[in-house]
């Protein structure tokens, strides 16, 4: 019996601390600014997911010249003209954060096997007022109070846009949250086509007339001197 009770022990351990650690990531752009002015639950996880996906459309999207706002652009279109397809873009560090999500939050629901955001979540609310340009601002705000808020309604106030949700934490949430992680819930790692991309080296600098510019030259202060009478050979810094 003791042998028994002492198997069963360690496997509610084992099972506690894979649970525990399910709920766990690393988070790999902690020191990266702040995306939203609101005071959410489990705000450091949603910045999180937002940048880990950001990085994801950069790799699949832009990899050599790392063009944010292509990347967005690019993304959106595909989505727009049906031919997205996340599996192809995620990372293992973006699908990890849709499992949490998936776990810890409301954000979206689910209707005829459609999974869309949830309007009545806090976050939709933080989005709305945070939106930086005045025309998308407006035109969001007012699908949003009409209960108009479609794929194919906001695609097209989004299109065109990128440079505009380059620089905006808001827009930048909405998309990652509304068309990327939406459909990431379901999805399983083995259905990942490039679950850890490598981001490529900068390219090597040649070298010029003999010189290798990949290497810096050491460099010497220079000594600053007085130019005031009677004070040579003193540094008045």
């Amino acid at each position: 019996m003791k042998t028994i009770f002492k198997l069963l022990t360690l496997v509610t351990l084992i099972t506690c601390f894979n649970c525990n650690n399910s709920n766990q990531i690393d988070y790999k752009y902690a020191e990266k600014p702040n995306l939203l002015a609101c005071d959410l639950p489990d705000e450091n996880l949603l910045k999180e997911a937002v940048y880990s996906f950001e990085n994801d459309i950069v790799n699949t999207y832009d990899m050599q010249n790392r063009n944010i706002a292509k990347s967005y652009s690019n993304f959106i279109n595909f989505k727009q003209r049906g031919r997205l397809n996340i599996k192809t873009i995620a990372s293992e560090h973006s699908l990890n954060i849709a499992k949490i999500l998936k776990e810890k939050t409301n954000l979206w629901v689910t209707e005829n096997g459609t999974t869309s955001l949830n309007n009545s979540n806090t976050l939709i609310n933080c989005i709305a007022k945070n939106i930086k340009d005045k025309s998308i601002n407006t035109t969001y705000n007012a699908l949003l109070s009409t209960n108009s808020f479609e794929p194919r309604l906001i695609l097209p106030l989004l299109s065109g846009n990128s440079r505009h949700i380059q620089v905006d934490g808001a827009l930048k949430t909405h998309v990652a949250m509304a068309f990327f992680y939406s459909e990431l819930l379901d999805v399983n790692l083995e259905e990942l086509t490039n679950p850890n991309p490598k981001t490529p080296a900068e390219p090597a600098t040649p070298a010029l007339n003999g010189i290798d510019l990949n290497k810096t030259p050491s460099k010497t202060a220079p000594v600053k001197t007085s130019t005031r009478p009677g004070h040579e050979g003193h540094n008045h810094d």
